[in-house]
C-alpha cells in the first residue's frame, strides 16, 4: 500500500494531509462532538486530551502517512474553509485491500459529504494506489452510516460480532461493506474530483 497524494479536491470539499497547526480546531471540533461519537467510535472512549497530546498526535500521523502505514486527511468545506470531517484509508485489513474511516462534524451533516469523501478515498485507492478492494466496517446499529456505502454500490458482505457489549448487554455487531476495483462505478456528482501531491 502506497500513497502519495496529500491534496484531494472533490466540488464541496478539500482533503488534505494534516498539519500540526490543525490541532486546535482538530480537539474544538472533536470536543464538541463527543457525545454523538461516543457509542460508536473506540478511539472517542480516550478523549477529550490536552492540546499538545493532539499536536504530537498529529505529528504521529503525519509520519503514518510518509511510511505508509495509513493515510490520514482532514476535511474542509471548500466555500467556507470550514471543519467538516477527519477521515483515513487503512491497510489494516491485508494486502490489496484499503478500508475507509471517517466521522463528520455534527454542523456538517445531512449534505453528503460523508458519502463525497468516502467516493474520493476509494477512487483514490482504485486509481492511485493500486488497490483491489476497497471495505467499509460500520456498527450494525448505525443506520445513518450504513447508508453511504449503499448509494456508492458497495455490497454488504457479512456482519460479525464483538467481544464487547453495548449499553443493553447485547454484543455490538458489524457490518462490513466490500467493493472490488472492477465494481467501481463513476459517480457524475462527485467525479470532479482532482488528486495532488507534494
Amino acid at each position: 500500500m502506497k500513497n502519495t497524494i496529500t491534496r484531494i479536491e472533490t466540488p464541496h470539499l478539500l482533503l488534505r494531509i494534516f498539519q500540526p497547526e490543525d490541532a486546535e480546531i482538530l480537539k474544538e471540533r472533536l470536543d464538541d462532538n463527543l457525545p454523538i461519537l461516543m457509542p460508536w467510535i473506540p478511539w472517542a472512549k480516550h478523549e477529550p486530551e490536552p492540546l499538545e497530546a493532539k499536536r504530537d498526535r498529529i505529528r504521529s500521523w503525519i509520519g503514518d502517512f510518509y511510511s505508509n502505514k495509513e493515510y490520514g486527511y482532514v476535511v474542509f468545506e471548500k466555500s467556507t474553509g470550514e471543519f467538516v470531517a477527519s477521515c483515513n484509508l487503512f491497510g489494516r485489513r491485508g494486502k490489496g485491500t484499503t478500508e475507509i474511516g471517517y466521522w463528520v462534524d455534527h454542523l456538517k451533516t445531512g449534505r453528503g459529504y460523508a458519502t463525497e469523501i468516502s467516493y474520493a478515498l476509494t477512487k483514490l485507492s482504485f486509481e492511485h494506489m493500486g488497490i483491489e478492494k476497497v471495505l467499509l466496517y460500520i456498527d450494525d446499529r448505525n443506520i445513518a452510516s450504513q447508508r453511504i456505502p449503499a448509494k456508492l454500490n458497495f455490497t454488504h458482505e457479512y456482519t460479525y460480532r464483538e467481544l464487547p457489549k453495548d449499553a443493553e448487554g447485547e454484543r455490538l455487531k458489524f457490518q462490513v461493506w466490500a467493493m472490488f476495483e472492477e465494481e467501481f462505478e463513476k459517480v457524475d456528482k462527485f467525479e470532479a474530483v482532482e488528486f495532488k501531491w507534494s
